[in-house]
């Protein structure tokens, strides 16, 4: 084994804790945005806001954590224009 190959195994070993650790963190945090949806929802119904509303507004929660880029565009479900 030379020194490279010594140093690319070190490389890869490193790369590999470090990516098993990036994937740790972004579980957490999905987990955590999944209960903190659910408590927009809840809360939302408990103030008496209507179940589809309650559902849009912890959906658009969800969206926004997600993927803050992306807006979110509601469709016209009664076909009105």
């Amino acid at each position: 084994m030379t020194n490279a190959d010594g140093f690319d195994e070190l490389i890869s070993g490193i790369e590999t804790e470090m990516n098993q650790a990036l994937i740790e963190k972004r579980g957490t945090a999905v987990v955590a945005l999944a209960r903190i949806t659910g408590v927009v929802y809840a809360e939302a119904i408990a103030a008496g806001v209507p179940h589809v509303l309650a559902q849009e507004m912890a959906t658009d929660y969800w969206a926004k954590e997600m993927h803050p880029q992306v807006a979110v565009v509601a469709d016209d479900q009664d076909g009105d224009e």
